[in-house]
């Protein structure tokens, strides 16, 4: 069994409402959305979720499992995204040709790029 396989179908599961909800948003069939919870759930030995006809509900173990679930998953998330460069800054200078556009320049910096700027002032000089 794969355990953040199982986590992300135990939270969708939650999070849709009922186990065929959570099958349409995951795009995989109801028997296997049922088989993935009845294996989590042997795992842990535990009931997870109380399954009536027209409702589920969490128990106190599903309660505190999710909020495991959650911070893991999202853990695992910010690990990937940090490891693929979506976390990548922005490196090196940016030049602008004309003074008016300084203050924008400042501002982009500030904003967008989290850096500071400095600027370097020139003058004409005639020969």
């Amino acid at each position: 069994m794969d355990r953040l396989d199982a986590m992300a179908v135990f939270a969708a599961i939650v999070d849709a409402g009922s186990l065929s909800a959570a099958g349409r948003r995951l795009s995989v069939p109801l028997a296997t959305v049922s088989r993935k919870l009845a294996d989590l759930e042997a795992h842990l030995k535990t009931r997870l979720i109380t399954r009536s006809t027209r409702k589920l509900e969490l128990t106190d173990a599903g309660r505190e499992y999710l909020a495991a679930c959650r911070q893991i998953l999202e853990q695992v998330d910010e690990a990937e995204r940090a490891a693929s460069g979506a976390y990548a800054k922005v490196k090196g200078q940016l030049g602008l040709a004309a003074c008016t556009l300084c203050l924008w320049q400042q501002n982009f910096s500030s904003r967008i790029l989290r850096s500071t700027s400095s600027f370097a002032w020139a003058t004409a000089t005639s020969t």
